[in-house]
């Protein structure tokens, strides 16, 4: 990659959003907003009231119903996918073979056959191909990863993350086949999280769920579970820990401790805000509402990256690989719950 800064970019990128859902809208009114070297031009969604809203509100000149018709408009140079995770092969290898850049939401597909295709069409295209792992970009969890590295903890023994949402995720990812499940679709940055932070791969895993808020979905959707803890032994001896939730209630909940052998490290709060309300009666903080608020400003320097790495200003700082590897511990972790017993990566990966 060239050096120069965003300075040096040339002509913005035209960008299509594939999805305008909740996902899709936070990085639609970035682009909208004002991202260096980078141009929202279009929108893709199949319903016709929520595509016709996100234009208006978006300002994008071109709106699409099928996003082959988007892979294959002229104005495209780049497609940012946050439709629903069944439809995300389809739309990124096609739009990889049009020599469309790629900026992928979590998680990568909802099976491993469908991720391998990615990663192979993905590594033979000259496009870009980028996984939306926000949390890299956010500071105080990309200040985690400095630390580690300049190794102010020592080695990494152990790091445990928690991911919580505060409601259910919209009603098609109830289904373990379409989504992964829970773990893939809410908790798919806690494994990306595990095994960034600990610079090691995942070995063996044995994992825990249950339907306990709502076992009325189970009963509709096999598999499905809104509450699981997993522990994954790592390829260079470190342990993690993921839990997720999801409906929590409470609010959004994403934390995250990294044990060393000469230290500890602590990122995310539950708080939305650092101001604690003190009164006889007790303490009060506020929660934190939403994933959209928190990680506003990550998803945002996201958005701002993929224009970087297109312009040729920086590296990508993820991969396909980094999607590949989440979703197989996705994988991984629900063949634990089912079977009961622990679960060999050797045995998951293609």
């Amino acid at each position: 990659m060239t050096g120069g800064g965003v300075e040096a970019m040339g002509g913005d990128i035209r960008v299509i959003l594939v999805g305008a859902g909740r996902a899709g809208l936070v990085h639609g009114r970035n682009l909208a907003s004002g991202v260096r070297g980078a141009r929202l031009v279009g929108v893709c969604e199949p319903d016709d009231a929520t595509r016709e809203s996100a234009l208006a509100e978006l300002g994008c000149e071109h709106g699409f119903a099928d996003p082959m018709d988007a892979v294959a408009h002229d104005a495209a140079d780049a497609l940012v996918v946050a439709s629903p995770t069944f439809t995300h092969a389809e739309v990124a290898i096609a739009a990889l073979k049009a020599g469309r850049h790629v900026l992928c939401e979590k998680p990568l597909a909802s099976s491993l056959d469908e991720a391998y295709a990615i990663r192979e069409t993905a590594r033979s295209s000259d496009a870009v191909f980028l996984m939306g792992f926000m949390r890299r970009f956010d500071t105080g969890f990309a200040r985690a990863a400095e630390r580690l590295e300049a190794g102010d903890i020592g080695e990494p023994l152990l790091v445990r993350s928690t991911g919580r949402g505060p409601g259910l995720p919209p009603q098609w990812a109830w289904n373990v086949d379409l989504s992964g499940g829970l773990i893939a679709e809410v908790n798919a940055h806690d494994l990306d999280t595990v095994r960034w932070l600990t610079g090691q791969e995942y070995r063996r895993v044995y994992a825990v769920g249950r339907a306990r808020k709502r076992r009325d979905l189970s009963e509709r959707h096999p598999g499905f579970v809104d509450l699981v803890t997993a522990t994954f032994e790592m390829s260079g001896d470190a342990i993690g820990l993921v839990d997720g939730a999801c409906p929590a209630g409470y609010g959004y909940d994403a934390r995250v401790e990294i044990y060393g052998s000469e230290g500890m490290l602590l990122v995310g709060d539950i708080r939305a805000n650092h101001t604690l309300l003190v009164r006889r009666d007790g303490v009060v903080a506020d929660p934190v509402a939403s994933w959209r608020t928190l990680f506003a400003e990550a998803y945002r320097a996201e958005d701002q990256h993929l224009a970087a790495v297109v312009h040729g200003i920086e590296e990508p700082r993820t991969t396909v690989d980094d999607g590949v590897a989440a979703l197989e511990a996705a994988v991984a972790t629900n063949r634990s719950m089912a079977a009961g017993e622990p679960i060999e990566f050797d045995t998951v990966r293609g």
